[in-house]
């Protein structure tokens, strides 16, 4: 465990003196805190322009009821937010994950390295440990950021509730960044050439996390119009799914190329929880966790299988002993 601690505070300060990881965090950084000011500030100005129209229709004595309070879900501002993650977010994992790995390999010192006292589980947990709480601390930075941009300039009055529902997708969204690390450090550890495993890695980035995304979305009939296709006719859930069942062999292609997607899963997980998808807004937590359990089952899937699949490749693979010249 001494070595594991050691090796994990290494890797947590190297990364940071890492220019190519700086650049990519300061840019999602930045993106974040620009989309979270402007929506805050605009939905500030909304609420408030409603309580004085409100105010003054009851001091003319305007009939005015409970019912024409229109609601507000202010999680509905980190869509952006959940956007740039996905995007951003994937290419400062995978980033982290080919630099934990090339840093040693490219210089070829990892012979050097296992002349001491050390197996390679135990380096390779030391390396998972330091990257997870790098990771970790990103997104705890990012999400508490986000509460405080919520409450102080939004002016938002948070449920307990709605602050439990910021850390879940915390907690997701550090999963995710952990699943795209874990690809590109497997990738680098299997391939001679670390530069390979990166070019590989970013097309992998491009299909699964714009492309396949993409493709679900304009396959999907209910994305046609605005607002949604049902909403539009008037047609509720139960009956739109009754008209799709007409349509299983449509759908099942269209659902069968999103689920490929880990970033279809965690936006599915995201925008549940955060109530971007209306019906589940007001939603108790235990009701979304319930819902979105396929979610949940690829999202620790993926992690599982990149976690052990990586891990092996570390303690296995006679590629990290080769000699790059």
């Amino acid at each position: 465990m001494k070595q594991i601690i050691t090796i994990a505070k290494k890797e947590y300060a190297d990364a940071l003196r890492n220019y190519v990881f700086l650049v990519f965090l300061v840019f999602l950084i930045v993106l974040t805190a620009i989309s979270m000011y402007v929506g805050a500030q605009n939905f500030g100005n909304k609420v408030s322009l409603f309580e004085k129209t409100y105010q003054q229709l009851i001091a003319s004595g305007q009939p005015v009821t409970a019912l024409s309070r229109p609601e507000f879900f202010p999680l509905q501002l980190l869509r952006a937010t959940i956007e740039y993650l996905e995007i951003i977010g994937a290419i400062l994992a995978i980033s982290l994950g080919y630099l934990s790995i090339a840093k040693e390999k490219g210089n070829n010192t990892l012979p050097l390295i296992f002349t001491r006292p050390i197996t390679r589980r135990t380096y390779y947990s030391g390396k998972l440990v330091g990257n997870a709480f790098l990771l970790l601390s990103v997104c705890l930075v990012l999400f508490l950021g986000i509460v405080l941009v919520l409450m102080v300039i939004g002016g938002i009055k948070l449920s307990v509730l709605e602050i439990a529902k910021i850390g879940l997708s915390g907690i997701a969204t550090f999963v995710y960044l952990c699943i795209f690390f874990l690809f590109s450090a497997l990738l680098t550890i299997l391939m001679r050439f670390p530069s390979n495993a990166l070019i590989v890695s970013f097309v992998v980035w491009l299909f699964f996390v714009l492309i396949v995304p993409q493709i679900g979305d304009t396959m999907d009939t209910d994305n046609q119009v605005p607002g949604g296709f049902f909403n539009a006719i008037h047609v509720d859930k139960p009956q739109s799914k009754i008209i799709l069942e007409q349509f299983s062999l449509y759908e099942t292609l269209r659902n069968g190329t999103e689920e490929t997607s880990i970033t279809k899963h965690y936006e599915r997980l995201t925008f549940a929880l955060l109530g971007i998808k209306d019906i589940y807004n007001g939603k108790t937590i235990g009701f979304i966790l319930k819902d979105k359990v396929n979610e949940l089952l690829w999202i620790f899937g993926f992690l599982i299988l990149f976690l052990v699949s990586s891990l092996r490749a570390f303690t296995k693979s006679e590629r990290l002993w080769q000699k790059i010249e």
